[in-house]
């Protein structure tokens, strides 16, 4: 098994003043390796011991993925696949514990891989084929929820082969055509056109393109709990439940300026560049995020098995809500907002960039047991200029 690996998340102000003190976040996890191509997708996990130092400067054993013998990041590794593409992930456990290895909505799993030293040899395979495009959760899925809140969980994409809601005109989606539905497809061939019927449009500016997106998952942290099971307790799953009081809500890991502050969590762009934010849930508390400055639309949740369901009907939503294992994609439109005067009035109090936070309604991820904005779910949203 490994030594156990040392994650720093703490010290947002360091990280700006210290090139050496750079956050391992979920920018670090996006490398090329990790975007493979063609028809066939292989990615090699490890599931490893670490200590994590949060934003007050603490300390907190926990578990994470990471690419085998590579840097451990919580979340884990993005494994990001082309649908109809066969995927193979062999899981190796450097843990002191057992474990598992799951993604929602898919029907293969691991479970109880013991802990191993050697070679890596020990590793074990599943194996399917990607069919639905999509944002999905890989946890570990065993001890659950315990191993999985104590970070054992990442992003698994599945994106279209052909993603054109018109092809025609150049609209690409994150979904495949046959599957989407008419109010998605609606939306994303509406996103960048100037005029529709002779009218000026709602969404001038440029259409969706892909990759241009960014992950957001939900967890929370409560230390006394992580220090009492690496110190070798074994609660059960209900023992862990009553007991679980967190102390640090987290989006990809960070919370509080952290979050605000990370290029891969804060979305940027100028008025009229659409995002898509695959948002998921794997903690235990149910979260409202509430994003400043312009609503959002819901795409898809996924149903109890962890599978998207592309939404029929498209309503615009000042919060969402993400129950845990949930899983939503929501498109940002970065339209211009209401309290932004149009030309030729000019802002005079503040100007470009525009600066909005999106924080969680739910009023225990900013007071509770001390998890207020400093530890809380938060972060900012940038505007960068006109349309």
């Amino acid at each position: 098994m490994r030594r156990r690996e040392f994650i720093k998340y703490g010290s947002a102000l360091a990280a700006f003043t210290t090139a050496s003190m750079s956050l391992p976040s979920l920018l670090s996890a996006q490398i090329a390796e990790e975007v493979p191509t063609g028809e066939e997708a292989d990615f090699d996990l490890e599931i490893v011991d670490v200590d994590v130092e949060l934003i007050d400067g603490s300390t907190v054993p926990m578990y994470a993925f990471c690419h085998a013998g590579q840097t451990p990041t919580i979340p884990g590794p993005i494994l990001r696949v082309k649908q109809g593409s066969t995927v193979r992930i062999d899981v190796r456990n450097s843990s002191t514990r057992s474990h598992g290895f799951q993604i929602m909505g898919q029907d293969a799993a691991i479970t109880a891989i013991a802990p191993h030293e050697g070679d890596g040899e020990d590793k074990i395979r599943i194996e399917f084929t990607a069919t639905r495009p999509g944002s999905y959760l890989y946890v570990d899925g065993d001890n659950a929820p315990i191993n999985r809140v104590l970070g054992l969980y990442g992003a698994f994409i599945v994106e279209p082969t052909n993603g054109f809601a018109d092809a025609a005109r150049q609209k690409p989606m994150p979904y495949a055509p046959a599957a989407a539905t008419p109010a998605i497809k609606s939306l994303f061939s509406a996103l960048g056109e100037a005029t529709i019927g002779g009218q000026p449009a709602r969404f001038p500016g440029k259409a969706w393109r892909p990759g241009r997106e960014y992950i957001w998952i939900f967890n929370q942290i409560d230390p006394v709990l992580c220090r009492r099971i690496a110190a070798g307790e074994n609660p059960t799953a209900s023992e862990f439940q009553a007991q679980f009081h967190p102390r640090y809500f987290t989006i990809n890991g960070l919370c509080g300026l952290d979050s605000a502050h990370d290029k891969a969590t804060c979305p940027t762009g100028r008025v009229g560049e659409p995002a898509l934010i695959r948002t998921m849930n794997a903690g235990l508390a149910t979260h409202s995020p509430h994003i400043h400055g312009n609503h959002v639309f819901v795409l898809t949740e996924s149903n109890n098995n962890g599978v998207p369901v592309y939404q029929e009907s498209l309503n615009e939503h000042d919060v969402w809500t993400m129950q845990p294992m949930k899983t939503k994609d929501v498109l940002l439109p970065f339209t211009a907002p209401p309290d932004v005067p149009p030309a030729p009035w000019r802002m005079v109090q503040e100007k470009y960039p525009l600066r909005y936070p999106m924080h969680c309604h739910n009023e225990i991820s900013q007071t509770s047991a001390g998890g207020s904005y400093p530890m809380g779910l938060v972060t900012d949203w940038h505007i960068d200029g006109p349309l």
